[in-house]
């Protein structure tokens, strides 16, 4: 059976939450925002299919959010940014 590339990043990020080297938090991107590792813990079946089959809701990526503030689409807890918010600049 083929592994799913993606899927297969995503568990990975669930068991290692920061990228090597450099230590930048993970973050799992859907289509329509965010999610926090433990809401895609207990929805892990619904996200390996949708991931797996490449459509719906949970179809997720794993990527580094740099930097500004988002929030979780499904708890609303907020995301870990790898340098934290965007900071205006003062004139």
């Amino acid at each position: 059976m083929k592994k799913n590339i993606r899927v297969e990043a995503v568990k990975e990020a669930l068991r290692n939450p920061y990228t090597f080297p450099g230590a930048y938090p993970l973050t799992f991107v859907a289509y329509d925002g965010c999610l926090c590792g433990k809401c895609v813990r207990s929805n892990f079946r619904a996200v390996v299919n949708d991931t797996r089959d490449n459509k719906g809701p949970w179809n997720l990526h794993v990527d580094v959010l740099w930097e500004g503030v988002a929030y979780c689409n499904d708890c609303g807890d907020e995301i870990e940014s790898a340098y934290g918010p965007i900071e205006e600049e003062v004139e």
